[in-house]
């Protein structure tokens, strides 16, 4: 009797893990998610963090020669400014430019 009970919980269970898993994922709201893609980084904001992982080839080492620009120079007048940060340069930002545009801003 037992081993019965036990199997039937734990069939139960087996096949409620799945189904609770899908619901999950409907219950995500799609509005947050592309919230989350179309708001733009402020560079002369952003801090370490915010910055490494933002756009393709912005790392920790680009992340931090911009922050570093940025306290040394003052900011940014443009998205295009990015290529006078040592580390970067002209065709890092001119291969770039469309996405540093769509992930970026300067206020």
């Amino acid at each position: 009797m037992k081993a019965n009970l036990f199997a039937a919980v734990l069939l139960l269970s087996i096949a409620y893990l799945p189904a609770h898993a899908a619901s999950e994922q409907l219950n995500k709201s799609p509005a947050l998610s592309m919230q989350k893609s179309t708001a733009k980084i402020d560079l002369n904001k952003a801090d370490l963090n915010t910055l490494v992982g933002a756009a393709k080839g912005i790392g920790q080492k680009r992340a931090e020669a911009i922050v570093k620009y940025r306290t040394e120079h003052g900011n940014f007048n443009s998205i295009e400014g990015l290529s006078k940060v040592p580390g970067l340069g002209n065709r890092f930002v001119k291969n770039h430019l469309k996405e540093l545009e769509k992930v970026f801003m300067v206020n």
